[in-house]
């Protein structure tokens, strides 16, 4: 098995004992979503589809149903949302209103949230331009990256993703209209501060 995702399983069950000595805590059930999320991503890029589908699913099950959404989660879901609507023909339209509307909702409740508007940004390039795409895609990854801290408060126990997600999106999107110059730079930009990202390969090799 692949160190990395033996880190994550054993972060997976390690965090799911610590909920279950202190449930009323938030930011553990967050953490433990969000390594299913990465958890779902590492399946993906080795093919195994059906696991990651598995697994975003469950997470947007468990993130839908939660009370008292912060920013942090409805960014999150919209995340999740966004990964698992490749995976879906039925119900995609009403699925991509509800990422929409999560979005939103993420930078409503904060507008310093950096996941909220990467998310947003990702969310907005992937929607065809028939249906509005494209319009504030760009302008909000690039200002995450340019201009947004990862954290406003600085703790381990905060949510601390962002930027790396920007350069996919935005490498991908640099990819699709042509401009791989610039696609080309933020990528060097993303195997710089992030040498172990999992997308990194499978990008270069669209270039």
């Amino acid at each position: 098995m692949n160190k990395g995702l033996v880190v994550l399983k054993n972060l997976h069950s390690d965090l799911e004992k610590l909920i279950k000595s202190n449930e009323s805590s938030p930011q553990l059930t967050y953490w433990l979503r969000y390594d299913e999320y990465y958890m779902a991503m590492y399946y993906e890029s080795q093919g195994e589809e059906d696991i990651a589908e598995s697994l975003l699913e469950k997470g947007i099950e468990q993130l839908e149903k939660q009370s008292n959404k912060s920013s942090e989660d409805y960014a999150l879901l919209a995340l999740f949302q966004y990964s698992y609507i490749k995976y879906t023909n039925l119900g995609r339209i009403a699925l991509a209103k509800r990422m929409a509307k999560n979005c939103q909702q993420a930078m409503d409740l904060d507008k310093n949230n950096i996941r909220a508007y990467v998310v947003s940004g990702m969310v907005d390039l992937a929607r065809p331009r028939i249906f509005g795409g494209g319009r504030v895609g760009e302008a909000y990854l690039l200002k995450a990256l340019d201009e947004m801290s990862e954290q406003t408060i600085k703790s381990v126990l905060l949510p601390s993703w962002g930027k790396e997600e920007a350069y996919e999106a935005l490498i991908r999107y640099y990819i699709k209209v042509g401009r791989k110059d610039e696609a080309r730079d933020y990528l060097a930009e993303l195997k710089e501060y992030y040498p172990f990202n999992l997308q990194h390969d499978t990008l270069k090799a669209c270039l």
